[in-house]
């Protein structure tokens, strides 16, 4: 697959993936630009179509997951938007926690635990499909997955979180 096939086909994806993961139209523009300047930097050839939308998926989650760790808490702006379930959703106010909850993670956690948790949680992955784009095990991203849920738990239990 070209990469002009490649944009054609994720494009649209990747950016809409990193909107729901950034809260912000413009950054997910670029993120997903720059995800694919990647690629075709890479020269990556492949013919499995599996890798190129693993290669792309996990790109993109590490440029936005960077993007998450460089906002400074409290400079982004606040859009009652639809937001990843870290804490139960059901009013304006818990959306907006839980958009802290993730940028708050986002700078302290370890990038593949990081990584697991936001194709799990927002992009709403299976866990093998998880495990291809991860090129992981599903074992590790049951792993990944619990050991999140326990330092969540752990956090909220010192009123960190």
């Amino acid at each position: 697959m070209d990469v002009q096939t490649a944009y054609a086909t994720y494009f649209p994806i990747i950016r809409e993936k990193c909107r729901r993961m950034l809260r912000d139209p413009d950054e997910a523009q670029d993120v997903a630009q720059e995800t694919f300047i990647r690629l075709w930097q890479s020269r990556l050839r492949v013919e499995d179509p599996r890798q190129v939308t693993a290669w792309v998926y996990r790109t993109s989650t590490h440029l936005a997951i960077d993007r998450l760790r460089r906002r400074q808490s409290g400079a982004a702006p606040e859009r009652p938007e639809e937001v990843p379930e870290v804490a139960q959703v059901g009013s304006l106010e818990s959306s907006v926690q839980a958009r802290q909850e993730l940028e708050r993670f986002a700078r302290h956690l370890p990038a593949d635990e990081l990584e697991i948790v936001l194709l799990s949680r927002v992009d709403g992955l299976t866990q093998l499909e998880i495990a291809e784009v991860a090129q992981v095990s599903e074992r590790t991203v049951r792993r990944l997955l619990t050991r999140f849920d326990e330092r969540v738990e752990q956090l909220r239990k010192r009123g960190l979180a």
